[in-house]
């Protein structure tokens, strides 16, 4: 018998190499073209040339050897030492032009830095009527510095494109609903709601489930990635480039890549805390001398909560708000609840008020917001149905109740019936933690290494008003007694007034940790992990003016700006996708670039950018952080997809941009509310 072949870790970057290090193309001034109207003449009148802008300056190159028009701009040289943006762009554009002989459709979303090539070949083998499924290949070109050298190559992933056929019409013939589905005059969109509707409406729900979850799996999509690169490279000699150079090589590698060019290590977990700041380990051995892992809920249980002392002697009461049409199936689930509040949690002191309401709309949940023992309650719980969530924010429960409640210093526990009828300890045990963080308590903290300068971390994230403007919040970690905790998360603002709140929003922090420490002449450090990349016009003159505020004091500081994105093309994978990639796998792009993996089960990681204008830069301390960050989420016992810095500030700037719509309450209440404020009400 042979051993099966086995390979390692896999990133989607595949290396260019060009016969010559130069070209000769052209250049011409921005200025003469310097509105759209005019930039978009000048490339319509055009055809046979691609222009690029970088600054003040418009590059451009043929791409046929007789080009049909002639311009009238300067002739210069572009090499790859000095100008990696013009070279990266040149090779972009003569690959692209050779998949558009190949495919018919080829595009790029808007706000999207990568392009998207959809295959014409439909993959449903037995196919399913009225839906379309394809392969699309994700594709942009990158380059990276390692020391003085810069590579140049292009990132390859794939994604399934979905689209419902039926028109209205044939949703209508085939007795099928449609009135409520999203779409276009006949054309209706291949979202969750109309896929759902569609194969159940067929009968080919499990049909579809079998063969997309076989599609995306993560070794079908290495060996379309691989296929492609083969193709490409195959066929390198027949993609064109201007000034008769040409691709040499196209590389495909396994990391680490030559003079550790590329590279991956593991970055440990760290060490959780609970009360009286015992640890817990990870493992035991059971009576047969087996090794088993001891979960997260199980170390709870067995060392109590972080915040335990907090509790401990004093009763916490929790209202039920329950439609009485649910009133039968809520007492399984409520047993189960209540013995993991008692038994993991151990909320010792656990009293319940049942509220039984008379039906299921907004006003039945209204008419009891005054009902004197729900005002008393620490925490209400909310029976929802399913639909709730998707009806109009005036309209629904759910939105009113979170509104109202808050409004009132309650904050709500949601519970759709769906988890009433199917109550797996899973379940049960998030929904007790969330409950638990609600209330004010922290299941565990996690370790903080000592340093020799008190740090400030700020989170920074966003969502979409409904007028589709970007709506930001924020979240601040902080240490106690050695320890990382979860610090107060806020609105912030619009992009109107982001760069004068998030100053002052700074200068409140730091001039807090001022008066109690009562020092004056302390060195901060200053992290920002932010959604977007920094601006010299937010975040940066945010600092700097903070700085200023502070220039009669001692103090100094210094910052680091992190973009952590997921919108970009790199992918992981760990022998050629048959085997998960490690949770915490680092992998060193660049000095300023990082890939940080957290769901073992994806090939998708996260992408950690620093700010060249930051003045603290030391990478591998700072993806660390964002890792160990993912720890300190209490939404489940198991660590999150995404750090806290990011996903709370998003979780209740969206929430709270739906809640501004109700009515009737105290909005800036969970802003300025101390009580609500430390607590983590919107998860």
């Amino acid at each position: 018998m042979t051993d099966l072949a086995m390979t390692g870790l896999f990133v989607n970057f595949f290396e260019c190499k060009l016969s010559k290090s130069k070209f000769n193309i052209y250049e011409m001034p921005y200025v003469s073209y310097n509105t759209k109207e005019k930039y978009t003449a000048l490339r319509k009148e055009n055809p046979d040339y691609k222009f690029y802008k970088v600054a003040n300056t418009i590059y451009y190159w043929s791409i046929t050897a007789l080009p049909s028009t002639t311009l009238t701009g300067k002739s210069i040289t572009v090499n790859t030492a000095e100008h990696p943006k013009v070279i990266s762009k040149i090779i972009e554009e003569s690959i692209l032009a050779f998949f558009r002989t190949n495919y018919s459709a080829v595009y790029k979303k808007q706000q999207c830095h990568y392009w998207d090539i959809v295959s014409n070949k439909e993959l449903l083998n037995p196919s399913i009527k009225g839906l379309s499924v394809k392969n699309q290949t994700h594709f942009n070109t990158y380059f990276f510095r390692t020391g003085e050298n810069i590579s140049y190559g292009f990132l390859l992933s794939t994604s399934l494109r979905l689209n419902i056929t039926y028109t209205r019409q044939d949703f209508e013939k085939n007795n099928i609903a449609h009135n409520d589905l999203l779409g276009k005059d006949n054309i209706v969109f291949a979202n969750t709601k109309a896929l759902k509707r569609l194969l159940s409406a067929t009968g080919q729900q499990e049909n579809y489930d079998s063969q997309v979850a076989k599609l995306n799996a993560n070794s079908e999509s290495f060996k379309l990635i691989s296929a492609t690169y083969e193709w490409l490279n195959n066929n390198r000699s027949k993609i064109f480039l201007p000034d008769n150079n040409s691709i040499a090589s196209i590389s495909k590698k396994y990391l680490p890549l030559e003079n550790n060019k590329i590279y991956s290590e593991k970055l440990n977990s760290p060490t959780r805390y609970y009360f009286g700041g015992t640890t817990c380990p990870m493992t035991e051995v059971d009576v047969r001398g087996n090794k088993t892992f001891i979960s997260y809920d199980e170390q709870v249980k067995r060392k109590k909560p972080y915040s335990y002392g907090g509790f401990s002697g004093e009763e916490v009461l929790i209202s039920i708000l329950c439609p009485k049409t649910y009133e039968g199936i809520l007492e399984g689930f409520w047993n189960k609840l209540e013995a993991t509040l008692k038994g993991k949690l151990h909320l010792e002191k656990l009293r319940f008020n049942k509220i039984v309401l008379s039906g299921t709309a907004v006003e039945n949940y209204e008419s009891e917001f005054y009902n004197q023992d729900l005002l008393k309650s620490h925490l209400a719980i909310v029976i929802v149905d399913e639909h709730h969530k998707t009806l109009p924010v005036k309209k629904s429960p759910y939105h009113t109740c979170k509104a109202k409640l808050i409004g009132s210093g309650i904050p709500t526990q949601d519970i759709q019936v769906v988890n009433l009828k199917n109550a797996n300890q899973f379940t049960i045990n998030n929904i007790a933690l969330n409950i638990y963080a609600k209330i004010g308590g922290t299941a565990w903290t996690i370790e903080k290494e000592d340093k020799r300068m008190e740090e400030l971390v700020i989170g920074v994230g966003s969502s979409l008003s409904s007028d589709g403007k970007l709506v930001l919040g924020i979240a601040q970690i902080f240490h106690s007694d050695g320890r990382y905790l979860v610090g107060d998360c806020t609105p912030l603002s619009t992009f109107d007034n982001y760069a004068k709140n998030l100053e002052d929003y700074l200068y409140s922090a730091i001039s807090n940790e001022i008066d109690r420490s009562l020092n004056k002449t302390k060195e901060f450090r200053l992290i920002f992990h932010l959604f977007k990349s920094a601006s010299f016009q937010y975040e940066i003159k945010a600092v700097e003016n903070l700085m200023k505020r502070f220039s009669d004091t001692d103090l100094t500081f210094k910052y680091a700006f992190v973009h952590l994105a997921y919108g970009h093309n790199f992918r992981m994978f760990n022998n050629d996708g048959n085997k998960d990639v490690d949770k915490g796998t680092l992998v060193h792009i660049s000095s300023h670039c990082k890939l940080l993996h957290f769901t073992a089960s994806s090939s998708i990681p996260l992408e950690i950018l620093i700010d060249g204008r930051s003045t603290f830069v030391d990478p591998y301390y700072l993806s660390k952080q964002v890792y160990w960050f993912s720890h300190l989420s209490h939404r489940t016992f198991t660590p999150s997809k995404k750090t806290v810095t990011i996903l709370y500030p998003a979780l209740m700037s969206r929430l709270m941009e739906k809640l501004k719509e109700i009515e009737d309450w105290d909005t800036k209440r969970p802003a300025k509310d101390s009580k609500i404020i430390n607590t983590l009400w919107f998860i």
